[in-house]
């Protein structure tokens, strides 16, 4: 697995451009999800993930895309409380990446059921990393997610930080556009594709 460590190349730029311009003015929000997801997922060498919309109003996340689930995966983590045993949970209490580079010696996962469901996926380890905008809102959080264990030195996260508040500052942005609840239920099981 390729561990980023060089800056992104021309067209990954370009790529992440056309997307933030989609975020924020394409009518199928879904897609642009999804194609901010995958550039996640291949800039940090993962192998799944999923974007998670926070809710205020019910002080949860849901996530509105996915990459490499299951259905029974997307049911069981398809709305996330701040006491949900998951890193995606303690990234949006703390507004910080969290990092578990083992699933299986984790604290926050070990005799739990999330650490079954996790290893029925086939998950190993994760990174959880909060979409806050550069006006300080909470938009959500971005999780990749691994087949093998990994080691959480080994990996440049500044893209992958600049790339989440870039989401966030593009749907924030977007908002006056399309009511919040047009991004709610996006999941996408394993190699689906997002419908409008």
């Amino acid at each position: 697995m390729a561990k980023l460590t060089e800056p992104l190349d021309a067209t990954t730029g370009q790529q992440i451009d056309a997307i933030l311009l989609g975020l924020r003015d394409s009518p199928d929000v879904g897609a642009g999800l999804l194609q901010a997801l995958d550039i996640a997922i291949d800039m940090i060498g993962a192998d799944m993930g999923t974007l998670q919309r926070f809710d205020a109003r019910t002080d949860c996340l849901t996530i509105v895309a996915s990459r490499g689930f299951s259905s029974e995966a997307l049911s069981f983590f398809g709305t996330v409380r701040r006491d949900t045993n998951t890193t995606c949970a303690v990234a949006l209490m703390r507004r910080m990446r969290v990092f578990v580079e083992d699933v299986t010696t984790s604290y926050l996962f070990v005799g739990t059921r999330e650490l079954d469901m996790l290893r029925a996926g086939g998950i190993a380890a994760a990174q959880s990393t909060p979409l806050i905008s550069s006006h300080g809102r909470l938009w959500g959080v971005l999780t990749t997610h691994f087949r093998k264990p990994q080691t959480k030195r080994e990996f440049d996260h500044a893209p992958l930080d600049r790339l989440a508040a870039q989401i966030a500052d593009s749907l924030e942005q977007r908002e006056g556009l399309v009511s919040s609840r047009r991004f709610h239920g996006r999941q996408f099981p394993k190699d689906s594709q997002p419908r409008d």
